[in-house]
């Protein structure tokens, strides 16, 4: 276990349609300009002049962040007579934790009132290490940030150089995605992270659910009784390595 005085010492439904038939031998199937039907009784289901596909910011974030994502489109564009609405227009209701490619390190972290903590991954889901550290910011957006800072530290200095970063805070990934403006109070800090960014040689910052991130905030609201600290998976607690466990065997958790 490796301790350090301050911050500053490092850096669904298969769906069976018919292969013959009206629905086969027309282009453009019967408009009704009644709302949508469900997906899953689409008769033209699959066929790309139909099928309206989740939007790319839904993909996106599904393939990058683990989301079993519920889409936000809601109707599918064969326009069926029986008109309904689509069951993908439901809230996000699960989600899990990706392992990251091949050649990638994960780094999920995680703020609590008074701490921050998290961990690095393989791509196997095996951590490498992970950080607890005592923190002064009582303003949960700095805590955040904080935490990413501290992660990015300790990969550049194990030598990591492809990084993917997930939080749970989306406004601190927004923020750092350039997606949204940050406060001036954050100023110093989103510098210092895009500057330790700049040493990776690619690196993505995404957003995941709270119950998607179970381990970093474990790690976070660990009583380890020091200000800083770098522990190793010899040192990790029993229930923390069955946190990983599941998030490795692809646990899937249900949101609340």
């Amino acid at each position: 276990m490796a301790v350090y005085n301050s911050f500053e010492d490092f850096h669904s439904i298969p769906v069976t349609k018919p292969t013959t038939g009206k629905w086969r031998s027309l282009r453009v199937p019967p408009r009704s300009h009644i709302g949508g039907h469900y997906i899953q009784h689409c008769l033209v289901n699959g066929e790309p002049e139909f099928d309206r596909s989740a939007s790319k910011a839904s993909e996106s974030s599904s393939k990058n962040s683990g989301v079993l994502y519920a889409s936000t489109s809601t109707l599918c564009s064969c326009s069926s007579k029986t008109g309904c609405v689509s069951p993908v227009s439901l809230p996000i209701k699960w989600c899990i934790w990706k392992k990251p490619e091949i050649g990638w390190i994960k780094l999920n972290t995680d703020g609590s009132v008074s701490a921050i903590g998290g961990l690095l991954r393989d791509h196997n889901g095996w951590p490498l290490c992970a950080y607890f550290a005592k923190t002064l910011h009582k303003n949960t957006f700095m805590v955040e940030l904080s935490a990413i800072w501290r992660g990015l530290h300790l990969a550049l200095s194990l030598g990591i150089r492809t990084i993917w970063i997930e939080s749970d805070s989306l406004s601190v990934v927004k923020t750092i995605n350039r997606q949204q403006p940050g406060g001036p109070s954050s100023g110093c800090y989103l510098s210092e992270i895009r500057k330790l960014l700049a040493h990776f040689d690619d690196y993505r910052v995404t957003h995941t659910w709270r119950e998607a991130n179970k381990a970093a905030d474990y790690v976070s609201r660990m009583d380890v009784g020091l200000k800083d600290v770098v522990f190793w998976p010899t040192d990790f607690p029993d229930t923390l390595h069955d946190i990983i466990k599941d998030d490795a065997q692809g646990k899937i958790y249900f949101r609340h």
